[in-house]
């Protein structure tokens, strides 16, 4: 099938401690000496004993050569565990080092979004972790769902967005585009006593809004960023069929494709009686009765990703230096609680163009570069029965979706 025709079908579904950084660079990583003596978070080690997946090495760091200077056996987490309590994968602040690529070489990376969940990116290239790297950054608006095309043929090598359909069609087709790189998770997610992100809906849209049964959500209007495409669409199904114990048909539900910034006026109009309202939209409403929250994420596990195209999948030095400089923001401004941190949240709130004061109001965001293990598959069984999904019947393949193997390189597990 030609690209072009293909993605007709495509775009019609879719849609702190930071003052720790070493001014020293790293010697290649397979000098290190694995950090076999680091307790850190024993109770969730590497998954060296999981004989799942023995054949794909970047699912074993038991195979690791050994951890980079800085990282250690907590810089590696088991994909399979998908709690909100669960520690994820860091380093020291300040690593892995710096291994700057011998030519200069640009990255074009696109994406739509200028927020709070993709600040790591946006501080990586502000605060010169690319520059280290010897990586310049050409930042480009586009939708994710218009980037898939446009990575398979080189013309952008990275791309913010969802586990979404888009990604999930380009595996269908055998595209050289792999998620590489995970994003974040809400601290509250599945606690419902938090406001949060999440589908947020009018009460007098339903039979009883002092008490609104979540099943007449299929019944109204939603919006999402993306359309029926969005992971969003997924999280907000599962979780309201965890909280009612039934399943939620939405194969009539009508669900437009509307960007976040005019989201919620879409939903105070009553153009829409649900939206998905990310961080920080959602705070004009929070205290307001007219409207509830019907779902959250998913707990603990993050939704989003970076995705790889064709030239960085196959210039592996290159996107190796990019996941180390991603990686390493994270563990340099976003460690723990970093919303207390003035220094971090003046540079993020430059980056986005929003208040330090109204960051504050919603909790520190989970940053997490891993991926969870059989995220891609619960979302395409699940748009697959919602008849989201029509061009196949069954999931397509993790392994041509997802490569775990750039973050285990940087961080040396692999």
């Amino acid at each position: 099938m030609a690209l072009a025709t293909a993605f007709t079908l495509m775009a019609a579904a879719c849609g702190g401690d930071d003052d720790a950084t070493p001014a020293t660079t790293a010697p290649p990583a397979t000098d290190a000496p694995a950090d076999t003596d680091d307790p850190a978070d024993t109770d969730d080690p590497a998954d060296t004993d999981d004989p799942a997946d023995t054949d794909d090495p970047a699912d074993d760091p038991g195979e690791a050569v050994g951890f980079v200077e800085g990282c250690s056996e907590r810089s590696v987490t088991d994909p399979a565990i998908i709690s909100p309590e669960r520690e994820v994968a860091r380093c020291d602040p300040g690593y892995p080092l710096p291994q700057p690529l011998d030519e200069r070489r640009t990255v074009v990376v696109s994406s739509a979004f200028r927020l709070e969940f993709n600040s790591p990116l946006l501080l990586a290239i502000s605060q010169g972790e690319f520059e280290k790297e010897n990586i310049e950054i050409e930042f480009v608006n586009i939708p994710y769902s218009d980037s898939v095309p446009q990575m398979a043929s080189g013309n952008v090598d990275v791309a913010v967005g969802g586990i979404e359909i888009a990604l999930f069609n380009a595996g269908n087709l055998g595209l050289d585009v792999r998620a590489t790189l995970g994003n974040y998770f809400p601290p509250d997610a599945g606690n419902y006593d938090e406001a949060q992100t999440g589908l947020w809906c009018r009460r007098d849209a339903f039979s009883n809004p002092e008490d609104p049964d979540l099943l007449e959500t299929a019944d109204v209007t939603w919006s999402s960023s993306v359309g029926r495409g969005s992971v969003s669409v997924y999280y907000s199904i599962a979780e309201i069929e965890r909280r009612t114990g039934q399943d939620l048909d939405i194969s009539q539900t009508v669900i437009e494709a509307i960007p976040n910034v005019d989201a919620l006026t879409a939903l105070v109009n009553d153009g829409v009686q649900c939206a998905v309202l990310l961080d920080p939209f959602w705070l004009d409403i929070a205290d307001d009765p007219d409207y509830f929250l019907a779902a959250s994420q998913t707990p603990g596990e993050p939704l989003g990703q970076y995705s790889y195209g064709s030239r960085m999948l196959e210039d592996r030095e290159l996107g190796v230096a990019f996941a180390r400089a991603f990686i390493r923001t994270v563990n340099t401004f976003f460690q723990g609680d970093y919303h207390s941190d003035d220094e971090v949240m003046d540079l993020i709130a430059e980056e986005i163009g929003r208040e330090v004061d109204d960051l504050r109001q919603v909790p520190s965001l989970v940053m997490d570069w891993e991926i969870r293990e059989g995220t891609t598959t619960r979302v395409q069984e699940l748009f697959i029965d919602s008849g989201t999904i029509t061009e196949f019947d069954t999931p397509v393949d993790e392994d041509l979706i997802v490569d775990r193997s750039f973050y285990l390189e940087a961080v040396g597990a692999l």
